[in-house]
């Protein structure tokens, strides 16, 4: 059976939650009644398996051989997830944590009518218990402010749409965000151009994300508005601040570690994405590069083509079904894609001739007017 708990109820999940709310404070957040979600559990007193919602991701956790658990949650997500109900209106994305490997199996059953198998991502987190003893201080030019009441009305409309709806989502509307939560920024003039903002804040631990504008990138400005924001969480009696980043976001990373934060654990996200044709060229992508199996990048291409789209697939859709069934040895679908690529725009055939899935087609009076075609 299958129990939406109450707000009142979910501290009836925490034990069944522990293992994820470690490095996860929105799930701690959610069951105090610091940020919106939903918590489902197979018995409403003496639960033994849970699902729960937060405005950052979908947790499952305890038993997941509960086959009646799972066929009602089936049933329901499927009326409110899958169907748009989000606690996040704005996701365009179903991210979901699993407290160990024994529920793939249960979540391969979850999502196979709707967008499987999913992008599988490597993640880290990173954790801090003390403030930075020597803040790093911001460069000429650059002025350091707390993203108060006072700033945000100066703002207006000039204030970044990230952080406008990071209040506005994360938050709910700007009184909660300036009651209960915090952020910090440098600014170039009156411009923002780099802030840490709290993405929830909960029984003394809060977790805190970055952004810097594009043309003010590698300044050290990251480093020293998150030491700011450290400053605050730990002047304000709190234990613990998390960090989250994907394992290859290097700058992410470099800043966490500049700032003084530590690793804590590598983990996976299963995400799912809303649009298909996207979701299936971002796993033909990760097959391609990241694991190597070519076959499957070819055959979740041929799929992503398959599907009907309003906007023309860009360029480098096409090429990388090119690579792919190039390394499969598929000449006849190689050159197929690759002109495919060219009528949508790509142009590189320096570029192409480098690659070496292409060498078997080079001596080809095919590949001949691919290079052409590519370099007109």
């Amino acid at each position: 059976m299958l129990h939406q708990l109450e707000p009142h109820e979910y501290h009836k999940a925490a034990d069944l939650l522990a293992k994820l709310a470690a490095y996860n404070v929105y799930i701690t957040a959610v069951l105090n009644g610091d940020s919106p979600g939903r918590v489902y559990v197979d018995d409403r007193e003496t639960p033994t398996a849970v699902f729960a919602i937060s405005i950052d991701a979908c947790y499952l956790a305890g038993d997941p051989a509960n086959d009646a658990f799972n066929e009602a949650l089936y049933e329901e997500l499927d009326d409110t997830l899958f169907s748009g109900d989000r606690i996040n209106p704005d996701d365009t994305q179903i991210s979901v944590h699993l407290d160990s490997n024994a529920w793939e199996e249960t979540l391969a059953d979850l999502m196979e009518d709707w967008c499987w198998p999913p992008l599988v991502e490597l993640h880290h987190h990173y954790i801090c218990h003390t403030p930075p003893a020597t803040p790093r201080p911001l460069p000429d030019g650059y002025t350091m402010a707390r993203l108060d009441e006072a700033l945000l009305q100066q703002q207006g409309e000039r204030l970044p749409a990230a952080i406008a709806n990071s209040i506005r989502i994360g938050w709910q509307n700007e009184a909660n965000f300036l009651a209960h939560g915090f952020g910090f920024c440098a600014l170039h003039g009156e411009e923002i151009v780099c802030w840490c903002l709290a993405d929830c804040v909960s029984a003394g631990a809060a977790e805190i994300g970055i952004e810097t504008a594009a043309d003010h990138r590698r300044r050290g400005l990251g480093t020293a508005v998150t030491q700011a924001a450290l400053a605050h969480c730990f002047a304000q009696g709190m234990t613990r601040v998390g960090w989250h980043c994907p394992v290859d976001h290097t700058a992410s990373i470099r800043t966490a570690s500049n700032a003084g934060f530590l690793f804590e654990r590598e983990y996976v996200r299963y995400v799912f994405l809303d649009d298909e044709a996207r979701h299936f060229a971002e796993l033909g992508r990760m097959y391609f590069f990241e694991a190597k199996l070519y076959a499957q990048a070819a055959e979740a291409f041929d799929f992503v083509f398959e599907i009907e789209s309003e906007e023309p697939y860009p360029d480098h859709y096409y090429l990388l079904a090119a690579r792919a069934w190039a390394h499969e040895r598929n000449g006849r679908k190689a050159l197929a894609y690759l002109n495919q690529a060219i009528d949508a725009g790509f142009r590189g055939a320096t570029f192409l001739n480098s690659l070496p899935e292409f060498a078997h087609l080079r001596r080809t009076r095919e590949w001949q007017e691919i290079v052409r075609r590519a370099t007109a």
